[in-house]
């Protein structure tokens, strides 16, 4: 299950420096697409800022999550008069970019659908 959820994030960083790429470059099929890439950047930025720096949430009354999809901390205890113990692991850096590639997967497939398309339609123009 582990592999299959890295194999999964990477598929997602591999998409997002795909249209990332696609929209910066300076062809004739990406020009336009900046400005609405950037905002949906921006959105997608605000986005990790708001869900994993503010939101925090009970899993069940003995877990206590900070940030989602991917949490920055976990706080557990055994019974309602334990101490909270906390989980810190290495998302407490790395939850606000590895949300921001979640957050900007869906945009970046919708960057690179219209990016294609309009090479595709480039092509038939030349022919």
């Amino acid at each position: 299950m582990t592999a299959l959820l890295w194999l999964l994030f990477l598929t997602m960083v591999v998409v997002d420096t795909w249209a990332a790429g696609a929209v910066v470059s300076s062809s004739a099929t990406s020009r336009g697409l900046r400005a609405p890439y950037a905002a949906a950047a921006l959105l997608a930025l605000a986005a990790t800022v708001a869900t994993t720096g503010f939101l925090s949430y009970f899993w069940n009354p003995d877990t206590h999550v900070y940030g989602w999809p991917i949490p920055r901390v976990i706080f557990q205890r055994d019974t309602a008069d334990s101490p909270w113990l906390d989980y810190v692991g290495p998302t407490v850096v790395l939850a606000y970019p590895m949300n921001f590639i979640v957050y900007m997967f869906l945009p970046s497939l919708v960057f690179i659908s219209i990016v294609l398309l309009r090479r595709k339609r480039e092509k038939r123009a030349h022919i």
